[in-house]
């Protein structure tokens, strides 16, 4: 079999292997682990007992480098939704922008908060004499059983915020104070992982590894395996941008069944959202403000009519590419989940030279499948928005290519372990192709590198048509 490439690139280093970070067993504290390609680039395996020394942390940090309180520092991270650039901006505006300062006291931001104990008092809420009592700066005093029932309300609904119990009163109990609550710290923790882009966790089935990532990277490799987007929380989607692939994801789940129950994704935290009745206005609980049909962030426009949207581009009616899509990424999903299961029955045999190799080909037929499927979605997305079937003859080339790997691959192993798989390989073929085991290392070689080959010129070639699609919309 000749090499195949799209384009003048064979030569050039596939920086796939370079780009999985591969990661340590788990220690007693975080460790910095790089990649020996790109020192540049660092992962941190975080610990679950960690996580909230992480958090107090990064209080820390801005603290010393804005001068300001713990409290206040929380304070501006829960108003910003522990987004960086939006506590950055935050910060910046308060050293340069009185009104903002005074803006932010008006609410509660800015603003120090203090406890004082009461042995013997009144409670303002429940009028009991001589009650345990606490006040914050404003006086208002309430007794410990309010405060307490306050609070519980508060956590189980997983707000780390409590106000004081007077009507509009903005004072907030202290952080310092809240801390004594171990769902408390686990909110904060929370609202830190899921809105901060610096950290992220593995998708992986069975998998509650979470990292910390410094700078961008396209993809993750967990300990477990599983190579992920870190911003998407999904499997590995590169070279597709994350942009690209939630609107690839939009076309395909417009048409799934689930979305008759009009379920929407907040873009800011990807909560599942129903919307049972009422206008085109979502109001997430993590404070965000989306319309339900686009995704969009509710503004000005979308007020003009809240019962239609005009930014709802995506098709809602399958198409016959759909229909192939669905078709072809679920055979795709099965043969992987059976080759995972010839993996498997080579765990029990015992390791020589024969069965490293026959792993090794197991091991990078599931990454051409996978790769597969990726091509499979940015193709579908180049004809479903652009009309455009310039990358449809290369995706059918490759997949047939990859299929004859397939196909020489379970041919030779029908007699190591058991094939019973019909729609992956027929009992003719198995008959038919059996060859010497050197002519099948030096073939399924050459296989193995003309298909990382054309893997390596796709990346590029997808990659070059999202920026001149990008162009073509700007």
């Amino acid at each position: 079999m000749g090499q195949t490439c799209m384009r003048n690139c064979c030569n050039e280093r596939d920086p796939e292997d370079d780009i999985c970070i591969m990661l340590p067993n788990k220690f007693s504290s975080p460790s910095y682990i790089t990649s020996k390609q790109e020192e540049g680039r660092k992962v941190i395996l975080l610990m679950q007992s960690n996580l909230y020394e992480e958090l107090q942390s990064k209080l820390e940090n801005e603290q010393n480098n804005n001068q300001e309180s713990q409290q206040i520092v929380l304070n501006i991270f829960l108003y910003s939704n522990f987004k960086e650039e939006d506590v950055k901006r935050c910060f910046n505006l308060l050293k340069t922008n009185d009104d903002y300062k005074e803006d932010l006291k008006l609410i509660g931001i800015y603003r120090e908060s203090s406890l004082k104990y009461y042995k013997k008092q009144l409670c303002s809420l429940c009028h009991l004499e001589n009650m345990e009592c606490y006040s914050l700066k404003c006086q208002h005093i309430f007794c410990k059983d309010c405060w307490n029932l306050m609070i519980e309300i508060q956590l189980s609904n997983f707000i780390p915020i409590v106000k004081c119990l007077e009507y509009q009163c903005l004072e907030r109990l202290p952080h310092q104070f809240l801390e004594q609550y171990q769902m408390y710290k686990e909110i904060l923790v929370k609202r830190m992982l899921e809105n901060d882009k610096n950290y992220t966790w593995c998708p992986g089935l069975n998998c509650q590894n979470l990292y910390k990532q410094q700078g961008i990277q396209q993809k993750i490799k967990c300990h477990c395996g599983e190579k992920f987007c870190p911003y998407c929380k999904v499997e590995s989607h590169y070279p597709i941008s994350c942009e690209i692939f939630k609107e690839i994801t939009q076309f395909k789940e417009s048409n799934q069944s689930w979305t008759t129950l009009d379920i929407s994704i907040c873009p800011n935290c990807n909560r599942n959202i129903q919307k049972i009745e009422g206008c085109l206005q979502i109001s997430c609980i993590c404070g965000n403000n989306f319309c339900n049909k686009c995704q969009q962030p509710w503004n000005k426009e979308h007020g003009q009519n809240y019962f239609n949207c005009s930014y709802a581009s995506y098709n809602k009616n399958p198409s016959q590419i759909l229909n192939q899509l669905r078709q072809r990424e679920s055979t795709i999903t099965k043969e992987i989940f059976q080759i995972q299961n010839y993996q498997q029955q080579f765990n029990q045999k015992q390791y020589d030279y024969y069965t490293r190799q026959f792993q090794r080909g197991l091991h990078n037929l599931i990454k051409f499948k996978k790769f597969e499927k990726i091509v499979q979605y940015f193709t579908y997305y180049l004809n479903e928005k652009f009309n455009d079937n310039q990358l449809d003859h290369y995706c059918d080339k490759y997949s047939q290519e990859i299929n004859n790997y397939q196909r020489v691959l379970l041919n030779q192993l029908q007699d190591v372990i058991i094939i019973n798989d019909a729609e992956i390989i027929n009992d003719a073929e198995i008959n038919n192709e059996k060859i010497d085991f050197i002519d099948f290392l030096k073939l399924i070689s050459q296989m193995d590198q003309n298909l990382k080959i054309q893997k390596h010129c796709f990346k590029k070639y997808i990659i070059d048509i999202q920026l001149e699609k990008q162009q073509q919309l700007q």
